[in-house]
Protein backbone atom coordinates (compact mmCIF):
# COMPACT_ATOMS: atom_id res chain seq x y z
CA UNK A 1 0.00 0.00 0.00
CA UNK A 2 1.32 3.44 -0.94
CA UNK A 3 2.41 5.58 2.01
CA UNK A 4 0.18 8.56 2.67
CA UNK A 5 0.30 11.60 4.88
CA UNK A 6 -1.72 11.79 8.08
CA UNK A 7 -4.11 14.22 6.40
CA UNK A 8 -4.66 11.82 3.52
CA UNK A 9 -5.16 8.97 5.97
CA UNK A 10 -7.79 10.90 7.89
CA UNK A 11 -9.57 11.78 4.64
CA UNK A 12 -9.59 8.09 3.72
CA UNK A 13 -10.94 7.24 7.17
CA UNK A 14 -13.79 9.71 6.60
CA UNK A 15 -14.75 7.95 3.37
CA UNK A 16 -14.55 4.50 4.89
CA UNK A 17 -16.44 5.67 7.96
CA UNK A 18 -19.27 7.03 5.81
CA UNK A 19 -19.45 3.72 3.93
CA UNK A 20 -19.45 1.65 7.12
CA UNK A 21 -22.18 3.80 8.65
CA UNK A 22 -24.32 3.42 5.54
CA UNK A 23 -23.86 -0.35 5.64
CA UNK A 24 -24.68 -0.46 9.35
CA UNK A 25 -27.93 1.44 8.76
CA UNK A 26 -28.77 -1.06 6.02
CA UNK A 27 -27.87 -3.83 8.47
CA UNK A 28 -30.31 -2.47 11.04
CA UNK A 29 -33.10 -2.54 8.46
CA UNK A 30 -32.07 -5.99 7.24
CA UNK A 31 -31.87 -7.44 10.76
CA UNK A 32 -35.30 -6.05 11.58
CA UNK A 33 -36.72 -7.70 8.47
CA UNK A 34 -35.04 -11.00 9.36
CA UNK A 35 -36.47 -10.77 12.87
CA UNK A 36 -39.96 -10.22 11.46
CA UNK A 37 -39.46 -13.16 9.11
CA UNK A 38 -38.34 -15.39 11.98
CA UNK A 39 -41.39 -14.42 13.99
CA UNK A 40 -43.52 -15.33 10.97
CA UNK A 41 -41.69 -18.66 10.70
CA UNK A 42 -42.19 -19.28 14.42
CA UNK A 43 -45.92 -18.75 13.93
CA UNK A 44 -46.03 -21.02 10.90
CA UNK A 45 -46.71 -18.27 8.34
CA UNK A 46 -43.55 -19.04 6.35
CA UNK A 47 -41.35 -22.11 6.14
CA UNK A 48 -37.81 -23.04 5.15
CA UNK A 49 -38.56 -26.76 5.16
CA UNK A 50 -37.25 -28.69 2.16
CA UNK A 51 -40.76 -29.62 1.08
CA UNK A 52 -42.04 -26.04 1.33
CA UNK A 53 -42.46 -24.30 -2.07
CA UNK A 54 -40.07 -21.39 -2.63
CA UNK A 55 -42.71 -18.91 -3.69
CA UNK A 56 -44.71 -16.04 -2.26
CA UNK A 57 -43.79 -15.21 1.34
CA UNK A 58 -41.39 -18.15 1.50
CA UNK A 59 -39.42 -16.76 -1.45
CA UNK A 60 -39.43 -13.29 0.10
CA UNK A 61 -38.13 -14.71 3.38
CA UNK A 62 -35.33 -16.60 1.63
CA UNK A 63 -34.39 -13.43 -0.25
CA UNK A 64 -34.25 -11.44 2.98
CA UNK A 65 -32.04 -14.05 4.65
CA UNK A 66 -29.63 -14.17 1.71
CA UNK A 67 -29.47 -10.38 1.49
CA UNK A 68 -28.78 -10.14 5.22
CA UNK A 69 -25.98 -12.72 4.95
CA UNK A 70 -24.25 -10.91 2.07
CA UNK A 71 -24.72 -7.52 3.73
CA UNK A 72 -23.23 -8.77 7.01
CA UNK A 73 -20.16 -10.09 5.17
CA UNK A 74 -19.61 -6.88 3.22
CA UNK A 75 -20.11 -4.77 6.35
CA UNK A 76 -17.56 -6.82 8.27
CA UNK A 77 -14.97 -6.47 5.50
CA UNK A 78 -15.40 -2.68 5.25
CA UNK A 79 -15.46 -2.37 9.05
CA UNK A 80 -12.09 -4.16 9.19
CA UNK A 81 -10.75 -1.78 6.53
CA UNK A 82 -11.95 1.12 8.68
CA UNK A 83 -10.19 -0.32 11.75
CA UNK A 84 -6.97 -0.72 9.76
CA UNK A 85 -7.04 2.90 8.61
CA UNK A 86 -7.92 4.23 12.09
CA UNK A 87 -4.95 2.34 13.57
CA UNK A 88 -2.65 3.43 10.73
CA UNK A 89 -3.56 7.07 11.36
CA UNK A 90 -2.73 6.70 15.05
CA UNK A 91 0.63 5.19 14.15
CA UNK A 92 1.27 8.01 11.67
CA UNK A 93 0.45 10.56 14.37
CA UNK A 94 2.94 8.88 16.73
CA UNK A 95 0.33 8.71 19.45
CA UNK A 96 1.87 7.61 22.77
CA UNK A 97 1.57 3.99 23.95
CA UNK A 98 -0.34 2.60 20.98
CA UNK A 99 0.64 -1.09 21.05
CA UNK A 100 -0.97 -2.50 17.90
CA UNK A 101 0.10 -2.48 14.28
CA UNK A 102 -2.75 -1.74 11.84
CA UNK A 103 -2.53 -5.33 10.56
CA UNK A 104 -2.91 -6.85 14.01
CA UNK A 105 -5.66 -4.43 15.03
CA UNK A 106 -7.63 -6.31 12.36
CA UNK A 107 -5.87 -9.67 12.47
CA UNK A 108 -6.82 -10.48 16.06
CA UNK A 109 -10.45 -10.75 14.94
CA UNK A 110 -9.53 -14.00 13.18
CA UNK A 111 -7.51 -15.73 15.90
CA UNK A 112 -9.66 -18.20 17.90
CA UNK A 113 -9.98 -17.48 21.63
CA UNK A 114 -7.88 -14.32 21.29
CA UNK A 115 -10.69 -12.83 19.20
CA UNK A 116 -12.76 -12.62 22.38
CA UNK A 117 -10.49 -10.02 23.99
CA UNK A 118 -7.64 -8.81 21.75
CA UNK A 119 -9.86 -6.86 19.29
CA UNK A 120 -11.43 -5.08 22.26
CA UNK A 121 -8.00 -4.05 23.55
CA UNK A 122 -7.08 -2.77 20.09
CA UNK A 123 -10.34 -0.84 19.74
CA UNK A 124 -9.97 0.56 23.25
CA UNK A 125 -6.54 1.92 22.34
CA UNK A 126 -7.91 3.32 19.06
CA UNK A 127 -10.72 4.96 21.04
CA UNK A 128 -8.41 6.50 23.65
CA UNK A 129 -5.79 7.58 21.12
CA UNK A 130 -8.38 9.18 18.86
CA UNK A 131 -10.38 10.95 21.56
CA UNK A 132 -7.69 11.73 24.13
CA UNK A 133 -4.32 11.55 22.38
CA UNK A 134 -2.96 8.68 24.47
CA UNK A 135 -3.72 5.02 23.82
CA UNK A 136 -3.69 4.13 27.53
CA UNK A 137 -5.43 7.15 28.97
CA UNK A 138 -8.15 6.12 31.43
CA UNK A 139 -11.09 8.27 30.39
CA UNK A 140 -13.83 6.70 32.48
CA UNK A 141 -16.26 7.17 29.57
CA UNK A 142 -16.02 3.85 27.77
CA UNK A 143 -19.65 2.76 28.17
CA UNK A 144 -20.25 2.80 24.41
CA UNK A 145 -17.11 0.77 23.76
CA UNK A 146 -17.91 -1.80 26.45
CA UNK A 147 -21.54 -2.07 25.37
CA UNK A 148 -20.57 -2.61 21.73
CA UNK A 149 -18.00 -5.28 22.53
CA UNK A 150 -20.26 -7.11 25.01
CA UNK A 151 -23.11 -7.20 22.50
CA UNK A 152 -20.73 -8.25 19.71
CA UNK A 153 -19.30 -11.17 21.74
CA UNK A 154 -22.79 -12.29 22.76
CA UNK A 155 -23.89 -12.14 19.13
CA UNK A 156 -20.83 -14.13 18.07
CA UNK A 157 -21.49 -16.90 20.60
CA UNK A 158 -25.22 -17.07 19.87
CA UNK A 159 -24.50 -17.15 16.14
CA UNK A 160 -22.17 -20.15 16.51
CA UNK A 161 -24.63 -22.03 18.75
CA UNK A 162 -27.55 -21.18 16.43
CA UNK A 163 -25.69 -22.43 13.36
CA UNK A 164 -24.77 -25.70 15.06
CA UNK A 165 -28.32 -26.16 16.37
CA UNK A 166 -29.76 -25.55 12.89
CA UNK A 167 -27.40 -28.08 11.30
CA UNK A 168 -27.99 -30.74 13.96
CA UNK A 169 -31.77 -30.26 14.30
CA UNK A 170 -33.40 -33.68 13.82
CA UNK A 171 -36.90 -33.03 15.14
CA UNK A 172 -39.53 -30.25 15.08
CA UNK A 173 -38.68 -29.45 18.71
CA UNK A 174 -35.00 -29.00 17.91
CA UNK A 175 -35.83 -26.91 14.84
CA UNK A 176 -37.97 -24.70 17.08
CA UNK A 177 -35.10 -24.29 19.53
CA UNK A 178 -32.80 -23.30 16.66
CA UNK A 179 -35.37 -20.76 15.51
CA UNK A 180 -35.56 -19.25 18.99
CA UNK A 181 -31.78 -18.87 18.93
CA UNK A 182 -32.16 -17.17 15.55
CA UNK A 183 -34.60 -14.69 17.07
CA UNK A 184 -32.13 -13.95 19.89
CA UNK A 185 -29.32 -13.53 17.35
CA UNK A 186 -31.31 -11.09 15.20
CA UNK A 187 -32.44 -9.13 18.26
CA UNK A 188 -28.82 -8.88 19.43
CA UNK A 189 -27.75 -7.56 16.04
CA UNK A 190 -30.35 -4.82 16.44
CA UNK A 191 -28.28 -3.74 19.45
CA UNK A 192 -24.82 -4.34 17.97
CA UNK A 193 -25.37 -2.34 14.77
CA UNK A 194 -26.50 0.95 16.37
CA UNK A 195 -23.68 0.75 18.92
CA UNK A 196 -21.14 0.07 16.16
CA UNK A 197 -22.58 2.99 14.20
CA UNK A 198 -22.06 5.34 17.15
CA UNK A 199 -18.56 3.95 17.75
CA UNK A 200 -17.47 4.48 14.15
CA UNK A 201 -18.97 7.97 14.14
CA UNK A 202 -17.25 9.03 17.38
CA UNK A 203 -13.80 7.74 16.43
CA UNK A 204 -13.95 9.03 12.86
CA UNK A 205 -14.96 12.51 14.00
CA UNK A 206 -12.36 12.48 16.78
CA UNK A 207 -9.56 11.74 14.35
CA UNK A 208 -10.77 14.49 12.05
CA UNK A 209 -11.17 17.09 14.79
CA UNK A 210 -8.59 16.14 17.42
CA UNK A 211 -5.89 13.90 15.99
CA UNK A 212 -4.84 16.41 13.34
CA UNK A 213 -5.00 19.34 15.76
CA UNK A 214 -2.97 17.48 18.38
CA UNK A 215 -0.17 16.85 15.87
CA UNK A 216 -0.19 20.20 14.10
CA UNK A 217 2.74 21.60 16.08
CA UNK A 218 4.76 18.39 16.42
Amino acid sequence: MTDMTLGEGIALLQRRGALVKGLLVAGIVSSAMVFIGEVAEFRGLVSLAEEAPVEGLNALYVGILMTDLVLAFVTYVIFCMWIYRAAANIKAARTPRFAFTPAWAVGWHFVPIANLFKPYRAMRQIWNASLYGDAERSSGSEGLLIGWWGAWCFSLVVGVVMTRASIDAASPAEEREALILGLVYSATNLIVYPLALCLVDRITKAQRDRLTAAQIFT
